[in-house]
């Protein structure tokens, strides 16, 4: 209880001054809808969102919790959401999803800066990324990016262009001599 504690003040401590009590952004978001949160959908969110259960803002920078987080541009931290995290942007850091993990960053919805994901992400279902990602996929059914720097870990795996790992049942690199490999599939 104590660590928690004080992990939880140091990030309360290092996340305010980013951004202050004013201004477009807020260092808290208690979300039960886009339209009925504390702070508007517009503003960025430096610390904590909580999704009662869904919640949306253009920019997240820190902790989403709850059950539903939809992020409209870039996400940087820990998503941790019981049902589905949902990015139109980019997002680095961890993806935690009990069923779905969905980013349409990339060639079909392109933001600033957007390039898909960089870091961890991890469903009970599925991760669907229609950019590119540099980490990790882990999902139990299904991995799919656009192109992957990095590994998939599901039953199947798809990515157009591979440079690391897959391990699964069904393994499939478009832009590979052999496309379709089970158990374990490899390109650099």
């Amino acid at each position: 209880m104590k660590i928690a504690l004080i992990v939880i003040s140091c990030f309360v401590f290092l996340v305010i001054p980013q951004c202050g009590w004013a201004g477009n952004c807020s260092p808290l978001q208690i979300s039960f809808t886009g339209s009925y949160q504390l702070v508007p959908a517009e503003k960025d969110v430096y610390g904590l969102r909580l999704n009662l259960p869904v919640g949306e803002n253009d920019n997240i920078y820190g902790l989403d919790l709850g059950f539903v987080g939809i992020t409209k541009n870039s996400y940087n931290g820990i998503m941790l959401n019981l049902f589905g995290n949902f990015s139109a942007g980019s997002t680095k850091g961890i993806e935690l999803a009990g069923l779905i993990n969905f980013n349409i960053s990339g060639p079909i919805l392109m933001t600033e800066g957007g390039s898909g994901a960089k870091g961890i992400q991890l469903a009970g279902l599925m991760n669907l990324n229609l950019g590119d990602i540099d980490g990790i996929q882990i999902a139990g059914l299904f991995n799919s990016a656009q192109s992957v720097r990095g590994i998939q870990i599901g039953l199947i795996n798809v990515t157009e262009e591979l440079s690391g790992l897959q391990i699964g049942l069904v393994n499939y690199i478009r832009e590979s001599p052999v496309p379709i490999l089970p158990i374990i599939n490899l390109k650099f």
